[in-house]
């Protein structure tokens, strides 16, 4: 049987220093940073992604187009049995790969769920199984509608000429949900390029460790090598909230009954624990073993991973498993950039550790505070979106996926965990414990009345 698609490897990584090109909006680390798609511009998001493949792929340009109507309407798998086997192997280039990845994800999203957990699929047809395992294999991510696609290669701005903000960002194919539903996407469009700002501090702190590593405790240019890097990370912890705020903006436009009814079962993908397909989706024509794959989660968005990557974050071993797992769903090459922030032989936790310098202290613990609220913004949303839709918003559709996120996980207690090790990297007692005794009522309180979820005002009180 072959298995789901591998990541692909191309080459070991060096631990030289970074160099930037401010003209080309790229990096290097050792070599160009091309190899790992990264942009100093866009950061992990495809630059000026296409939105429609050449003719010969028609029929799959105008079944995505139309998909929204299909699945409303529950003809879905009725249009996908009318296609024609195409020839993958013509599709030119990583943009057009990746662009085709998005339309048979999304194709095969609405062929498996369009009739919620009654007469689920066991297989994929031919037509569609087929490209769609080879073109994932070709790219080194999974069969399945996931961040790679749905949060990177499916943004567009209205005006080509105008700012890459929320009012000009629209998707190029649409899920289910009306505009609830691009809603849901077009907020990690934003933050994916806010994270853009801090690749550039990134490379900073990188080059500053390859020297700060050289140089004896008491040398006095230890100094300055660490309080350059305090400033360098202070502009990454502004850029966090940037992203937190970006994220606030989730209640703006995306309706809670309609996120939990429509838009999340759609990405659900399969194989999931406790999902009414947890042993996977037969390809035809690839395999007759059900292959698992699973859905769309924030925990496949390299951001978050490179995050904790840089500033030592480790997580607890199930929390760990699941995370590298998610990283299969990454492209290859922004797995080994994460993978090469957490393997350097001297971190930023090795410089901040050593030091007695109260600045490079301070700057490091106000950049994991910041990505502790981060992820307590996200453990409220899941309240509001998940758990507290679950009860009072609930049609009945989907009765499988009802306290589990999209990635197949139990979504509460992983994320509780997860933010839990990444306050514990905090440095000194009595940072701990401030923290811990203001960050509920920093943060803003999440409160369970009847079924409901209420959110207070999210305040971010400056840690002094």
């Amino acid at each position: 049987m072959p298995p789901a698609p591998a990541q692909i490897t191309k080459g070991a990584m060096s631990n030289q220093s970074i160099s930037s090109n401010g003209k080309s909006g790229r990096q290097s680390v050792g070599f160009d940073l091309n190899s790992f798609k990264v942009s100093l511009n866009f950061g992990f998001l495809i630059e000026n992604p296409l939105t429609s493949l050449p003719a010969y792929y028609s029929a799959w340009n105008t079944l995505t187009e139309q998909l929204p109507e299909l699945y409303k309407a529950k003809t879905v798998r009725e249009a996908v049995h009318q296609l024609p086997l195409l020839d993958y192997n013509q599709l030119s280039g990583h943009r057009q790969l990746r662009l085709a990845h998005l339309q048979l994800s999304f194709i095969t999203a609405g062929y498996v769920w369009q009739n919620g957990d009654a007469g689920i699929p066991k297989s994929l047809p031919k037509s569609l199984a087929v490209p769609f395992y080879h073109i994932s294999e070709l790219l080194g991510i999974q069969p399945v509608l996931c961040h790679a696609s749905l949060a990177l290669a499916n943004w567009r701005l209205k005006d080509p000429n105008g700012a890459f903000d929320f009012e000009n960002l629209q998707c190029i194919y649409h899920i289910p949900g009306g505009y609830s539903g691009d809603w849901f996407c077009i907020i990690p469009f934003m933050v994916e390029f806010n994270f853009a700002k801090c690749l550039k501090n990134f490379v900073e702190i990188l080059n500053l460790l390859n020297i700060a590593k050289e140089l004896n405790a008491r040398d006095k240019s230890r100094t300055t090598i660490e309080n350059q890097t305090a400033l360098q990370l202070d502009e990454v912890t502004n850029v966090i909230h940037l992203m937190n705020k970006s994220l606030a903006r989730m209640h703006d436009h995306l309706d809670a009954k309609t996120f939990f009814n429509e838009v999340r079962p759609f990405l659900a993908g399969w194989g999931g624990e406790g999902t009414p397909m947890s042993d996977g989706l037969i390809y035809e024509g690839i395999s007759s073993t059900p292959i698992k794959a699973l859905g769309g989660s924030a925990a496949q968005s390299t951001t978050l991973q490179a995050l904790d990557g840089l500033l030592g974050i480790r997580h607890k071993e199930g929390q760990k498993e699941f995370l590298v797992k998610m990283r299969n769903y990454m492209p290859p090459e922004h797995r080994r950039f994460v993978e090469y922030l957490e393997n350097r032989p001297y971190g930023l936790p090795h410089l901040v550790e050593s030091s007695t310098n109260d600045v490079l202290k301070s700057s490091y613990n106000n950049c994991i505070t910041a990505l502790v609220q981060l992820r307590t913004y996200h453990i409220q949303i899941v309240s509001k979106y998940i758990l507290a839709a679950s009860v009072g918003m609930n049609e009945g559709n989907y009765k499988s996926l009802d306290s589990k996120g999209t990635g197949g996980t139990s979504v509460m207690p992983f994320l509780k965990v997860v933010r839990a090790d990444t306050e514990t990297k905090l440095i000194g007692s009595r940072q701990s414990k401030k923290f811990s005794k203001m960050s509920w009522l920093t943060i803003g309180a999440v409160t369970a009345i009847g079924g409901a979820v209420i959110f207070g005002a999210v305040q971010f009180v400056k840690q002094k």
